[in-house]
C-alpha cells in the first residue's frame, strides 16, 4: 500500500473503530440507563423540576446544592426527555463522547496505539459506565476537562487565536460544571507554561478570561463552601491512607459502591495486574541500552500530569479545608489513566505489546459485562414499587425506611413520583425518622438540613397508624435488603419500629431488588394471625 493511499485508509479506520467502541459503549450502558432514581440523583430531580418551590436558577442560588449550575441547566433542557432518563441523558451523552476524545487527546500525546488502549478502557471501565448513567455532573465535567485538554494541545501545536478562545472557553465551562475541575486545569496550565515557554503570553490570556468568565459565580462559590453538602464528605468518607487506597482501585478498575472482588472480580483484577507487569516489562527491555530515555516526552508528560491532577489536588485540599477526596470527584482524571495505561501496555515489541494489551482489555471486559448483571447496578426501586403495586391490596399500607436522602424525596417517593409530583392516593405511606414530605419542601426551599425540621414521627406513633390502616391485611416495609430480624439486634428507630407492631403481624414475603450489598428490600407483612 503506498503511503497516500495509507494515509487516507488511516482515518477511516479510526474513525470506523471509534464508532464501534460508542456503539459497544452504549449498549454497555443501557441497562442502567433507565429505571427509578436513587442517591445523590434525588437533589439533581430536586433542582431541575423544582417541586413547586421555585425555578432552577432560584434552587440553585437559595437551596441546599452545592455544584454549578451548568450541568442542571442542560438537565433542565433534556427533562422533557422521560421521567429519569432525561435526568441522564447529559451524563451518557458526555460519557460517550469522552470515548473519541480521549482517543485525540492520546493522539497527540501517546501515540495511536495508546490512544486506542486509552478509548477502549473509557468504553468498557465500570466506573465509567456508572456514572454515564447517573444524573448528575461527573460525566460532563470530565468531558470538559478533556475538551480543555484538546484544545490547548491544539493550541500549542498551531497557535492559532481560535483555538486559545476554546480552551479558555471549555476551562470555564468545567469550572461552571464542578469545582472539582480546578484540579486538571491547574495541571494543565502548570504543564503548559513549563514546558512552552514561547507560547506563555497567550496561555495567560486565555487563562484570564477563563477566571473572568467564571468571576459572576464567585459569590455563589464561596457560598457553596459554607454549604452542608460542601462537608459531607469530610463527615461520611473522611481521608485516610486506606480509605484513599479503596477509592482509588474502584475508580481505577471496579465501580465506586462495590468491593473491587465483586466487580471487576479476581479473575479480572488478576488478568489487569499481568497485563501492566508485561507493559513494563516491555517498557524496561524497550528503554535498556537507551541513553536519553529520560526526561519522557512531553506526551507522556502531560498524560502523567492529568492522570495524578485531581487525586494530588484533592490530597492537598484535605490539609486546607474538608475533605473532598472521594472517587466521583476524582473522574476528570480517568482519561489521563486509561491513556498511561494504555502508553505502558503498548511500549514492548510485538508478542510482549500484544499479550499485554490483550490481558488489560480482557480483564476490563469482564468488569463491563459483570455491569449488566442488574446487582451490580443501582437499586431498582422502580422493580419494588411495581411489586409493592402487585401485591396485596391497592389501600396497603407501605412503612419506608430510607437511606439518608440529598434532597426532599425518598428514593422510593421518587419511583411513585418521579418530579415530586402528590403521592399516589389511597394508599398510606409512612416515612421513618423524616418530617412530611411537604415540610422536607419547605427546608429545601430556605436552604436548611433536615437536622432544622421538627421531630419527626416517632416509631412507635409510625407503627400504630400503619397497623391500623392495614387491619388483617398486608402492610409493605420498604428498607434495606436482608431479614428484618437483623434490625431487632441493632438499637435504633427500626427496631423500636418492629417492636412496636402488634404481635398479629408476621413476615410473609421478602424480595430484595439490586445487589444485598447496597439493594432495597421489600417485606411483606400479614395482619391475619398465622395458622398453629
Amino acid at each position: 500500500m503506498s503511503a497516500a493511499v495509507e494515509s487516507r485508509a488511516r482515518p477511516a479506520a479510526s474513525a470506523l473503530l471509534l464508532g464501534g467502541l460508542v456503539i459497544l459503549a452504549l449498549g454497555l450502558r443501557l441497562p442502567s440507563f433507565s429505571g427509578a432514581l436513587w442517591g445523590d440523583e434525588l437533589a439533581t430531580n430536586y433542582v431541575v423540576n423544582g417541586f413547586g418551590v421555585g425555578d432552577l436558577g432560584w434552587i440553585l442560588t437559595h437551596g441546599k446544592e452545592a455544584t454549578p449550575p451548568l450541568f442542571f441547566a442542560l438537565t433542565w433542557l433534556t427533562r422533557w426527555f422521560d421521567d429519569t432518563e432525561g435526568l441522564r441523558l447529559v451524563s451518557l451523552l458526555a460519557g460517550l463522547a469522552a470515548i473519541p476524545l480521549t482517543y485525540l487527546v492520546g493522539l497527540d500525546t501517546v501515540g495511536r496505539q495508546a490512544a486506542t488502549v486509552g478509548a477502549t478502557l473509557v468504553a468498557l471501565s465500570p466506573f465509567q459506565i456508572f456514572y454515564a448513567t447517573e444524573a448528575r455532573a461527573y460525566e460532563l465535567l470530565m468531558l470538559l476537562c478533556l475538551l480543555a485538554t484538546f484544545a490547548l494541545l491544539r493550541a500549542l501545536r498551531s497557535g492559532r487565536t481560535g483555538w486559545w478562545v476554546a480552551y479558555g472557553l471549555s476551562a470555564s465551562a468545567a469550572m461552571y460544571t464542578h469545582y472539582a475541575a480546578i484540579f486538571v486545569l491547574v495541571a494543565l496550565f502548570g504543564w503548559a507554561f513549563l514546558s512552552h515557554r514561547e507560547a506563555r503570553r497567550p496561555l495567560i490570556l486565555a487563562t484570564l478570561g477563563a477566571a473572568l468568565l467564571f468571576a459572576a459565580w464567585i459569590p455563589e462559590f464561596i457560598d457553596d463552601t459554607g454549604k452542608q453538602a460542601a462537608k459531607n464528605i469530610e463527615l461520611i468518607h473522611p481521608l485516610t491512607l486506606a480509605q484513599a487506597k479503596t477509592d482509588m482501585v474502584r475508580m481505577w478498575f471496579g465501580s465506586p459502591l462495590l468491593d473491587v472482588a465483586d466487580v471487576p472480580g479476581g479473575l479480572a483484577l488478576a488478568l489487569i495486574a499481568a497485563s501492566l507487569a508485561l507493559g513494563f516489562l516491555g517498557l524496561a527491555l524497550r528503554l535498556r541500552g537507551t541513553a536519553n530515555w529520560w526526561p519522557p516526552s512531553r506526551g507522556v508528560e502531560l498524560v502523567l500530569a492529568l492522570a495524578l491532577a485531581a487525586p494530588v489536588g484533592a490530597a492537598l485540599h484535605n490539609v486546607v479545608a474538608p475533605s473532598v477526596f472521594v472517587p466521583r470527584n476524582l473522574i476528570a482524571s480517568w482519561p489521563g489513566f486509561a491513556l498511561l495505561v494504555g502508553a505502558v501496555v503498548t511500549a514492548g515489541q510485538r508478542p510482549i505489546r500484544t499479550a499485554s494489551v490483550g490481558l488489560l482489555l480482557v480483564g476490563f471486559g469482564i468488569g463491563a459485562v459483570k455491569m449488566l448483571d442488574g446487582e451490580n447496578r443501582r437499586p431498582e426501586v422502580a422493580a419494588a414499587a411495581a411489586y409493592i403495586e402487585r401485591t396485596g391490596d391497592p389501600g396497603s399500607p407501605v412503612i419506608d425506611v430510607p437511606q439518608i436522602t440529598p434532597g426532599p424525596q425518598t428514593a422510593f417517593e421518587a419511583a411513585l413520583a418521579p418530579k415530586g409530583q402528590a403521592l399516589p392516593a389511597g394508599r398510606p405511606i409512612f416515612e421513618l425518622g423524616l418530617p412530611p414530605f411537604a415540610e422536607r419542601l419547605e427546608l429545601n426551599r430556605r436552604g436548611q438540613s433536615l437536622s432544622q425540621a421538627g421531630p419527626a414521627v416517632p416509631p412507635d406513633q409510625i407503627a400504630r397508624q400503619a397497623a391500623d390502616a392495614a387491619g388483617n391485611g398486608t402492610l409493605f416495609v420498604v428498607g434495606p435488603p436482608g431479614p428484618l430480624g437483623q434490625w431487632r439486634a441493632f438499637p435504633g428507630a427500626p427496631a423500636s419500629l418492629l417492636a412496636a407492631l402488634p404481635q398479629r403481624f408476621h413476615e410473609v414475603a421478602s424480595r430484595t431488588f439490586g445487589s444485598s450489598a447496597f439493594g432495597i428490600g421489600v417485606h411483606v407483612l400479614s395482619g391475619e394471625r398465622a395458622r398453629p
